[in-house]
Formats: structure tokens, C-alpha cells, sequence
């Protein structure tokens, strides 16, 4: 005789099937992206902010709180690429030189050198995400795992 099950064994079933996986390159090169439009398009635009009613976007806090989700997203990123996959260190060391440039472009009071530093950082930390994309690719396409 066949068990009846109800909704909820269904459910769990198909849930212990179904995996969602979050590709944190791809969400970091776009806050990377979305770090580089603010970088090229905030001095533009910044005349215009209060004429539309948007004085916030010009506060450095807006800033900081960009820069710092970025770096997160890439740390998670770079972190779970390296312990479940590849073990390459190159994302790692740019990404150690992408908190050097943002460090220096926060501490020097020059405006065109924050903006370099920090274009330069957002540059590189695209290029960290990138490698680390194509070293899990790389390895996701290994046939010999079982040596790793």
C-alpha cells in the first residue's frame, strides 16, 4: 500500500533538492560598477541633487556606506572562493591593495587624489572579483577533484 503524504513532506522533499546559490562575484563586480558610476558621475551631478531633492547622495556618509558594502561583498566573495575552491591567493593580495587605495584616498585631503585612489581601487577590486570568478569557474570545470 502506498503512504499518503501531506503538503509539508512534499515540501521538505523538493526543498532538499533545490539549492539556491549566490554567485558573490557577480554581486560584487555590480556594487563595484555601482561604485564607479557614483565616483564618475557625483561631481557631476552633485550641482543638481539639491534642485531635484537629493542633498543625501552628496553626504560622505553615502560614501562610506558604498565603499564598505563593496568590500564586504568582495571579502565574503574572495573568502568562499579561496576555502571551498581554488586556494589561490591573487584575489586575496588585490584585494589587500584595493583597501590600501581606498585607505590612502580617505586619509589624503587632496580631492583629485581621493578620486584617483579610489577609481584605482574600484578598478582593481573588479579585476579581484574577476579572478576569483574565473578560478572557481576553472575549477568548477576540473575533472580531477578528488586530488584537490
Amino acid at each position: 500500500m502506498i503512504k499518503k503524504q501531506n503538503i509539508t513532506d512534499q515540501y521538505h522533499i523538493f526543498m532538499t533538492y533545490k539549492t539556491i546559490r549566490i554567485n558573490w562575484d557577480i554581486i560584487g563586480i555590480s556594487a563595484s560598477f555601482l561604485c564607479i558610476l557614483h565616483c564618475i558621475l557625483l561631481p557631476v551631478l552633485i550641482t543638481l541633487f539639491p534642485v531635484i531633492g537629493l542633498p543625501f547622495l552628496s553626504n560622505e556618509l553615502h560614501e562610506l556606506i558604498l565603499v564598505g558594502a563593496s568590500l564586504l561583498i568582495a571579502f565574503v566573495a574572495i573568502y568562499n572562493g579561496y576555502k571551498k575552491y581554488h586556494h589561490k591567493s591573487l584575489p586575496f593580495y588585490i584585494y589587500l591593495l584595493v583597501l590600501a587605495f581606498f585607505a590612502i584616498g580617505f586619509i589624503i585631503e587632496n580631492h583629485l587624489v581621493e578620486k584617483i585612489m579610489h577609481f584605482s581601487a574600484t578598478g582593481l577590486l573588479i579585476t579581484s572579483h574577476y579572478y576569483n570568478w574565473r578560478f572557481i569557474k576553472r575549477f568548477k570545470n576540473c575533472t580531477i577533484k578528488s586530488l584537490l
